[in-house]
């Protein structure tokens, strides 16, 4: 007779079964992608600047940066690298769909990244050892 785990254990239980390596870039991969969406792409004052022609490596990163993001790229990314983890079963391949997946869904690629980012935690969970909290 399986129990449901405590909400306090899933937690503890992710952290296990994925690793700390993995929810640390997890959290790094979105956090860096909500600074460059909000913090470059949407700020007004950095619009303003530069609009008026300053020569700053924000202006720079804020004109190079949607490449990530046009044509859904980085979801895209996310979505061929959760694919074929599911398909060989590389836990590198897993991760990457995992990190790329969590950018995604800040930079615009919601749709594609999501599914890549399932397939990866997908792959990584059944490749993990289940945890020995049985009770």
């Amino acid at each position: 007779m399986n129990t449901p785990m405590p909400t306090s254990s899933l937690a503890l239980d992710l952290r296990k079964r994925l690793g700390w390596p993995l929810l640390v870039a997890l959290l790094a991969a979105a956090a860096a992608s909500a600074g460059l969406r909000y913090g470059l792409m949407e700020s007004d004052l950095l619009h303003s600047l530069c609009a008026g022609g300053a020569d700053d490596w924000r202006c720079l990163v804020r004109r190079v940066a949607p490449q990530l993001f046009m044509h859904e790229r980085i979801g895209v990314l996310a979505l061929a690298a959760g694919t074929l983890a599911l398909l060989l079963r590389y836990a590198f391949v897993a991760r990457l769909a995992v990190v790329a997946g969590a950018a995604g869904l800040v930079l615009y690629s919601a749709d594609f990244a999501a599914v890549g980012l399932l397939a990866g935690l997908l792959v990584l969970l059944a490749r993990a050892p289940a945890s020995v909290n049985t009770a």
